[in-house]
C-alpha cells in the first residue's frame, strides 16, 4: 500500500527542516530517458507558459475578442462578435485539416480516431472515408499542427468560421472565403495581435488577471541556486513584457531577491527560438531603464545583465559547460524541445499545464480505466478467434462443394464430413461475435465516461483510440521529462537520478 499523501503545508514545512518528502500526486516529474539531475550543471527557463502559467480562459477571451476586431476590420461579417470562447473546445496536439474545414485528432500512427467540422463532430463512415490513410497530416499545405496553448483561441475561431460558412453563407457580400483562407486569415489576425502588442498591452496593464502566481516558483528557483546550478532565462518575448510579467511572478517573493532577475545568472529576451538553436546572431545588451540597446554586439553575454537575441553556441560559453550539461524547460514541443534536442543535445523538460487535470482524472476514474484495459484485451482476443473461425467456416464452404481430390475419391464423405461441421463453426461465429458486440457496448460506453471527465470533445490529450495519441508520443519521444508546472521541482533533489520504464519490445514481453 502506498502512504497516504502529506497534507500540502506539512509536506511544505518537512521540505523547509530539509527532510524529503514525495510530491504530491498531481506535482510529479515524469521520465521518458535516464538522466542524472546532479550533472545538471545549467538549468535554463522560457517564461511564456513555463514560468509564466496564464490563466488561459481569460487569455483566450482576450485573443478571441481582439481576433474578432481585426477579423471585421478585414471584412468578415460582424455576426462574429457572437463567438464565446469555449476553453474545453480547443486543446493541444490537434490538427486543422485547412482543405476540408476540419479538426482532427490522432492516435500516435497518425490514425484520425476524431474530427470535427467547425465544431459539428463528423460521423464514423464520413471520418474513415475522408481520412483513410495512416499517417494524415503530413501535408504542410494542407494541415496546420496545433502545439502551443497560444494556438488555442486561433482553433476557436476558426471552428466558428467554419460553421458560420455553413450556416450563413448569406452574411458575406461575396462569395466566403474558402476553410483554407479563413485559416490564413485568423493566423494573421492572432499573430498580428501579438506583434503589435494589442494583446500584451492588455496584460501588461493587469498581469494578475491573466496570470497564475505560483507561492512555490520562487523557492523552486532559490533551491536550484542553493544547489550550484546556473540559472537562466531564455525567452522570445522581448523586455519590456518580460520584466512585467516576471516582477509580478517573482518580485516580493523572498526577501534575499530585490529584483526577479538576482534568480538568473544569465536572462536573454527576444531570443527568436527555435532559430536560436542554429543561427548566429550576436548578443544585444539590453538598457534596463531606458529599454534601448547599449554598447556594441557581443558573441556571448555577460553574467547579471539582459540581452537580446543571441545564439546558443555564445550562450553556452558563457555558461561554461558542456551542451549535454544544460537542462532546459519550456512548453513548446518543437520551438523548445525538439530543436534544442536535436541541434544542442541538451537536455529537456517538457511544461504541459494540462497534466494535472488529466492526473485528476485519472485517479478519480482509476477502476474505470483498468476496466477499459481489460475489456479491451478481452475483445482483441475474440477478434482474433472471429477472424480464425471466419476463415475456417469460408473454407468448409469450399470444401463442402468441392471434390476432395482430384481422383474425386472420398469426394462424397469429405463434402458431408465439412457440411456437418459448418453448423458448429457456425454456431460458434455466432457466440463469439455476440459476447464481441456485447464487450463494445460496455468498452464504449465506459470509454465515453471517462473521456467526457478529461474533455466532452476530445477526451484525453495524451490518448485516443486506446492508444497513445500523436501529441502524446511527442511528449514520449522527444522530452527526456515532463511535469505540469515548474514548481515540481520543489520536490526533487538535486541529485536524484530519474529513471526511465523499462520499454520492452512486443516479442519480450511476458511469455
Amino acid at each position: 500500500m502506498p502512504n497516504p499523501e502529506l497534507p500540502l503545508p506539512v509536506r511544505k514545512h518537512l521540505l523547509d527542516a530539509g527532510v524529503s518528502t514525495e510530491a504530491p500526486f498531481t506535482r510529479r516529474v515524469f521520465t521518458n530517458r535516464d538522466l542524472a539531475f546532479d550533472s545538471m550543471k545549467a538549468v535554463g527557463f522560457d517564461m511564456d507558459y513555463t514560468l509564466g502559467i496564464y490563466n488561459q480562459p481569460a487569455l483566450e477571451a482576450l485573443s478571441i475578442e481582439i481576433g474578432v476586431e481585426k477579423l471585421i476590420r478585414r471584412g468578415y461579417p460582424t455576426r462574429l462578435e457572437t463567438i464565446q470562447a469555449d476553453p474545453e473546445f480547443a486543446v493541444r496536439g490537434l490538427v486543422v485539416d485547412k482543405e476540408y474545414g476540419n479538426i482532427l485528432k490522432m492516435d500516435r500512427h497518425g490514425y484520425v480516431g476524431r474530427a470535427y467540422h467547425g465544431r459539428k463532430l463528423l460521423p464514423r463512415p464520413e471520418r474513415k472515408d475522408i481520412y483513410r490513410a495512416q499517417r494524415v497530416g503530413q501535408e504542410r499545405e494542407r494541415f496546420a499542427r496545433v502545439d502551443t496553448l497560444f494556438a488555442l483561441p486561433e482553433v476557436t475561431l476558426f471552428a466558428a468560421l467554419v460553421e458560420m460558412v455553413e450556416d450563413h453563407p448569406d452574411d458575406w457580400s461575396r462569395t466566403p472565403p474558402s476553410y483554407t483562407q479563413i485559416w490564413t486569415d485568423v493566423r494573421e489576425a492572432i499573430d498580428e495581435s501579438h506583434r503589435d502588442e494589442t494583446i500584451k498591452s492588455r496584460i501588461k496593464d493587469q498581469p494578475a488577471a491573466y496570470f497564475h502566481k505560483d507561492p512555490d516558483l520562487a523557492p523552486t528557483l532559490h533551491k536550484l541556486r542553493s544547489a550550484g546550478k546556473k540559472l537562466f532565462l531564455l525567452t522570445n518575448s522581448y523586455y519590456a513584457y518580460t520584466q512585467v510579467v516576471m516582477g509580478h511572478l517573482l518580485n516580493d517573493q523572498m526577501a534575499i531577491y530585490d529584483d526577479w532577475s538576482r534568480y538568473f545568472d544569465w536572462v536573454v529576451v527576444g531570443s527568436q527560438k527555435p532559430s536560436f538553436f542554429v543561427a548566429n546572431r550576436p548578443f544585444l545588451e539590453v538598457d534596463r531603464r531606458t529599454q534601448a540597446h547599449v554598447g556594441k554586439p557581443r558573441d556571448e553575454p555577460q553574467k547579471g545583465k539582459v540581452y537580446e537575441a543571441g545564439n546558443r553556441e555564445g550562450l553556452e560559453r558563457a555558461l561554461g559547460v558542456h551542451s549535454d550539461e544544460i537542462l532546459y524547460v519550456g512548453d513548446h514541443i518543437y520551438g523548445d524541445i525538439v530543436t534544442s534536442k536535436k541541434t544542442a543535445s541538451w537536455r529537456t523538460v517538457l511544461v504541459v499545464e494540462d497534466l494535472e487535470q488529466e492526473l485528476e482524472v485519472q485517479r478519480a476514474h482509476e477502476l474505470s480505466l483498468r476496466e477499459i484495459e481489460a475489456l479491451a484485451e478481452i475483445r482483441n482476443e475474440i477478434t482474433e478467434q472471429l477472424f480464425a473461425e471466419k476463415h475456417k467456416l469460408r473454407v468448409l464452404e469450399r470444401l463442402g462443394g468441392e471434390v476432395a481430390d482430384e481422383d474425386g475419391a472420398g469426394e462424397e464423405t469429405v463434402q458431408a464430413a465439412a457440411r456437418g461441421t459448418l453448423g458448429d463453426v457456425r454456431a460458434r461465429l455466432d457466440r463469439l461475435q455476440q459476447h464481441r458486440d456485447e464487450l463494445e457496448a460496455v468498452l464504449q460506453r465506459r470509454t465515453a465516461t471517462v473521456d467526457q471527465a478529461y474533455n466532452r470533445y476530445w477526451g484525453s490529450i495524451f490518448a485516443e483510440r486506446l492508444n497513445t495519441s500523436l501529441y502524446g508520443a511527442q511528449v514520449e519521444g522527444y522530452a527526456c521529462l515532463y511535469t505540469s508546472r515548474v514548481s515540481n521541482f520543489l520536490y526533487v533533489s538535486p541529485s536524484r537520478y530519474f529513471h526511465a520504464p523499462a520499454a520492452r519490445m512486443p516479442h519480450r514481453g511476458r511469455a
